[in-house]
């Protein structure tokens, strides 16, 4: 018996596009060129020389289809994966491998301990968050239009007849508090302020009063390893590898609403903005997390390596919010 729609079950052989077009601030350049072709194919010859290999290319019967085609045979000689970037508006080979990072979860960093502390260690409590922010390229609750979205819908809550009488009090509360208040407050505090020039030697001068000021100070000194113009940012190793051209339509949830600076990690307006941004990521495509990327060019000298840091960010900070959310001075 004939199907009256074979044709649906025919093979169509992919057609490789003859240009691809970029658009730069001088104006649009094609990327499939001679040019591009011969940078790529070097630079893929060089890697595979770098780590012990032999790439054996064949070209196709276009530049486009010779592109593809160098691609996979690179692809087979790596263990890391291979994406396609534009870097000085011409085609790119990156490398890039993902690190052990916790899939949803918020790296969120509370500032409400410091309202517990005084005198010299708030100072220094102060200036720790602020320099692990700012280096680190971490945003604050208040930079972020999520933080207006749950104000706004506690609002229209609190408005409503469907809470009783204690919870819009705690609502309204909590709403003053991030509008104009402490909350607000002690974040752009936090944001602006650096008490010492010099914070580890400040931190090695002071003598804590409890076993809390210990541990606590005993955390600020690991965290010193993620402080410092000579260490990484953990936004540096956020890549995504899926925005492929300048105008995605994918859905992502932004990282810096995944690893930022938060007031308190328990309070009522966390716990709705928690529940939001937990609605957004299962409904995203797809999640960025930590990579380690390496272009390669010809004149490339080092293979592919990669270092531990996101994976010890994660795990201080997971530490750092269990301590002060389960300990008091």
């Amino acid at each position: 018996m004939r199907c009256g729609h074979d044709f649906l079950k025919s093979t169509i052989n992919a057609i490789a596009p003859k240009k691809i077009e970029w658009e730069t601030s001088a104006g649009t350049v094609d990327l499939i060129t001679e040019e591009n072709y011969r940078y790529l194919l070097d630079s893929a010859c060089n890697y595979a020389g770098l780590i012990g290999r032999k790439l054996v290319h064949i070209p196709g019967h276009s530049l486009c289809e010779s592109i593809a085609k160098l691609y996979k045979e690179l692809d087979k000689l790596t263990a890391e994966e291979v994406n396609f970037e534009v870097d000085q508006n011409r085609l790119t080979f990156c490398l890039y491998r993902y690190h052990r990072w916790p899939d949803w979860t918020f790296h969120w960093l509370p500032v409400s301990f410091i309202d517990i502390l005084t005198g010299k260690l708030k100072r220094i409590a102060i200036s720790f968050i602020h320099e692990f922010a700012l280096h680190n390229g971490m945003t604050y609750l208040t930079d972020n239009d999520d933080l207006d979205w749950t104000i706004d819908w506690m609002a229209e809550n609190a408005a409503s007849g469907e809470f009783d009488k204690k919870e819009r009090r705690e609502y309204r509360g909590a709403i003053r508090s991030y509008i104009n208040g402490h909350a607000r407050h002690l974040l752009e505090r936090v944001e602006r302020r650096c008490y010492y020039k010099r914070l580890p030697q400040v931190l090695d001068r002071y003598q804590p009063v409890n076993e809390y000021e210990e541990l606590l100070a005993k955390l600020f000194k690991e965290g010193f390893q993620f402080v410092g113009h000579d260490k990484p940012s953990i936004m540096h190793y956020l890549y995504d590898p899926y925005d492929e051209t300048q105008e995605s339509d994918m859905i992502r949830v932004d990282p810096d609403r995944m690893i930022r600076v938060v007031y308190d990690v328990d309070d009522v307006l966390n716990e709705n903005l928690s529940e939001m941004v937990n609605t957004e990521l299962q409904n995203c495509d797809y999640i960025i997390t930590p990579a380690t990327t390496l272009y390669l060019t010809p004149d490339l000298k080092k293979p592919f390596s990669m270092d531990d840091y996101p994976e010890r960010f994660s795990k201080w900070i997971e530490r750092f919010v269990e301590f002060i959310t389960t300990h008091n001075p």
